[in-house]
């Protein structure tokens, strides 16, 4: 599954809510995950999450992870350099992934170019799906599926908290 990152999440993470660092983009850097983020051909995406000023040291560091071979960027065959509105590149971005059009932002409340209706906005007659933090923590849990040995597995999504397990453990064994 591919998704389009927006700045916007990037950069609007607080410092009490680190935990959407892990909880979403750390989850694309795992070799074992079938996740994605778009890019375009001229890696201009890559660049705009490069000059985010806040959380940079934590933004280059999924950067780095991110550029691993293999890349957990799937390029998109398009050029966003002509289009002037930031938000309007992320759109675009998203509509040319073929067969996934979900964009992930920090707020829907930030998109000021486009009408968002029902976490859906219609960029160049595509239907665009929209994810704030919360709903792509809670999608991207549910769909975290790593291939171990060729085989399927999927992490579990509860509070460990939650867990029946009653096992002790002594310090001494």
């Amino acid at each position: 599954m591919i998704y389009t990152i927006t700045p916007d999440l990037l950069e609007n993470i607080a410092d009490n809510e680190k935990h959407y660092f892990t909880d979403i983009l750390f989850l694309f850097t795992n070799r074992s995950c079938s996740l994605k983020v778009a890019r375009d051909k001229n890696n201009e995406i890559i660049s705009i999450y490069r000059n985010i000023k806040n959380n940079a040291e934590t933004i280059k560091l999924w950067l780095d992870l991110m550029s691993f071979i293999p890349s957990r960027f799937e390029k998109i065959n398009i050029t966003i350099d002509d289009i002037d509105c930031l938000e309007s590149k992320f759109m675009k971005l998203c509509k040319e992934t073929k067969g996934v059009n979900k964009l992930i932002v920090y707020s829907i409340q930030n998109l000021y170019k486009f009408e968002c209706r029902e976490k859906k906005v219609i960029f160049e007659d595509i239907i665009i799906n929209v994810l704030d933090r919360d709903d792509a923590k809670e999608e991207l849990n549910g769909k975290n599926i790593f291939n171990i040995n060729g085989v399927g597995h999927m992490i579990a999504g509860n509070d460990i908290s939650e867990s029946k397990n009653t096992t002790k453990f002594n310090k001494n064994e």
